[in-house]
């Protein structure tokens, strides 16, 4: 399993320095059938995966799946890959494909109600405690649909350029920035009618 393959990996591979040369060399003996850059770039990318499917999904279990998913889909479909984008950008629209499909395909709970949201202590004023924030900010997300949520992921939190998210999401770069503009704008509307409960309490 791709999982239990990434435990046998050096910890500190993802952390070094790394150029596009280094890299695609990486990518070429993988495609080539070189079990250990298939490794390397198991090991590289595993927690940016999780992490970016753990937000579109909200679930960690889920997420651990869908990362297996999109690896097993990602070196088997290798060849494919030309060189002519980023690896990473390639790689994502596996990863959200994969989320995507398994939001569609699977029973999923109802969004998360307002009643439901995490409690902000009684004594807490505007700025909220770091804890709090954390909290409230990813059962906001959970309110947000997955593509929009997608989108958002990949450019708050991901750090990704229009463009790199349009091919990750297969979308226009237009769409990207409506997209954006929308869950940007829901956010913040969860966000003042939480506020605006807990100014009431």
């Amino acid at each position: 399993m791709v999982t239990e393959r990434a435990a046998t990996l050096q910890p500190d591979v993802a952390a070094e320095p790394l150029t596009d040369r280094e890299e695609a060399l990486q990518i070429a003996r993988a495609q080539s059938g070189d079990e250990a850059a298939i490794d390397w770039l198991l090991a590289r990318y595993r927690q940016r995966v999780i992490r970016l499917a753990t937000h579109i999904l909200r679930r960690s279990g889920d997420a651990e799946d869908a990362a297996q998913d999109a690896f097993v889909r990602a070196f088997r479909n290798l060849h494919t890959f030309r060189g002519q984008g980023r690896f990473y950008t390639w790689l994502y629209q596996i990863v959200v494909r994969v989320c995507l499909d398994m939001r569609r395909l699977a029973r999923w709970d109802a969004e998360v109600p307002i009643e439901s949201l995490p409690e902000l202590s009684s004594h807490s004023d505007a700025s909220l405690g770091a804890v709090d924030s954390r909290l409230l900010v990813e059962a906001l997300l959970d309110r947000i649909s997955p593509p929009m949520r997608a989108a958002l992921v990949l450019r708050e939190l991901e750090g990704l350029e229009y463009e790199d998210i349009a091919r990750v999401m297969q979308i226009p770069v237009g769409r990207v920035r409506w997209r954006l503009h929308v869950a940007r704008a829901e956010f913040q509307r969860l966000v003042a009618a939480v506020m605006k409960e807990t100014d009431g309490v």
